[in-house]
């Protein structure tokens, strides 16, 4: 097994733990919040859901076989794109639903006193959503740093996003912390800045991987053919297609039609195509076929009975 297969391979594994355990603190939030008629609590599961969507993504990066480890930019089809958009419909009409919840039970603290409001907290439950976070937290600790080695840009952008929302698990503590002092006006307060915090989280989640579940046109095929004719020896460009992001990471796939001058040494003419775009497009990633170019249609009238290669069959393919 190859270095690369090995670490796209231990990269899936760890996606695949912290998503188990993501979903088990999810699970631990959300019937602790509904049992104890806990906004706040409701509120920091809506969160992990959001992390556990950024974790889905980023297994899907990982497992595609068709993406280079590190380089995940290819994208996806309709199904992954259609699932992630009803997902997140999901969250936000649940993010919608806790506003409401939060509004009727301001209005119950305002006007009816902080009796009113029902959530209950106890000692046991706090040590138990506090030991749950404490297990995501190590969990993603882990893997951003197992991310540096393994080399995977879906693996570090999911627990890049763990650990700058891991703040907020603090905050909701010590927001049931107050509750259990019968600070009850606290609960819905936090929320609503919790749910804030949570459609941050979320656009960031979707800027950050949802492009790579996309399949945008990233480059114009025709300023790639440019540039990639000002190399010597390409006498013609086509069959463009390129993925990704400019300035963060771009596919770029193409066929070349090199003068038979050249073709002892393709493997240097797709190397120069390939730099060259670099140089205009920043982290680029080539996969180039190459054919010799056919003479002009002059030359089969002059020399009828030379044997000529037939059109569109590549002589030699070179993989960058």
């Amino acid at each position: 097994m190859s270095a690369s297969a090995r670490h796209r391979r231990l990269s899936y594994r760890l996606l695949l733990t912290l998503l188990w355990v993501t979903l088990l603190v999810l699970g631990i939030e959300a019937i602790a919040g509904w049992t104890h008629q806990s906004l706040l609590l409701l509120a920091e599961a809506l969160h992990t859901a959001i992390d556990a969507l950024s974790t889905g993504l980023a297994l899907v990066a990982v497992a595609s076989p068709q993406r280079t480890l590190g380089r995940e930019v290819l994208g996806h089809g309709r199904a992954e794109v259609v699932t992630t958009l009803l997902v997140v419909a999901v969250l936000g009409f649940t993010g919608l639903s806790l506003v409401v919840a939060i509004a009727q039970q301001a209005w119950m603290g305002l006007f009816r006193g902080e009796g009113a409001l029902l959530v209950e907290i106890d000692r046991p439950m706090i040590y138990l959503i506090a030991i749950a976070m404490m297990v995501c937290l190590v969990s993603v600790l882990y893997g951003h740093y197992r991310s540096r080695s393994l080399g995977s840009l879906a693996l570090t952008l999911h627990t890049r996003h763990g650990l700058q929302d891991a703040w907020l698990s603090g905050v909701t503590l010590a927001g049931l912390v107050a509750i259990w002092q019968n600070q009850r006006w606290v609960d819905p307060c936090l929320a609503l800045v919790l749910l804030g915090f949570a459609t941050r989280s979320l656009w960031r989640v979707l800027g950050d991987q949802l492009p790579t579940l996309v399949r945008p046109m990233a480059i114009a095929p025709e300023a790639i053919a440019h540039i990639a004719t000002q190399v010597e020896g390409v006498t013609r460009c086509m069959r463009i297609r390129s993925r990704g992001l400019v300035g963060r990471q771009v596919w770029v796939e193409l066929h070349l039609a090199i003068h038979p001058e050249f073709l002892s040494v393709a493997h240097l003419v797709g190397e120069r195509v390939e730099a060259a775009l670099r140089q205009h497009y920043g982290p680029v990633r080539t996969q180039i076929w190459v054919e010799e170019a056919q003479p002009p249609a002059s030359a089969y009238l002059d020399n009828p009975n030379t044997s000529w290669p037939q059109p569109g069959t590549p002589s030699e393919t070179d993989w960058l």
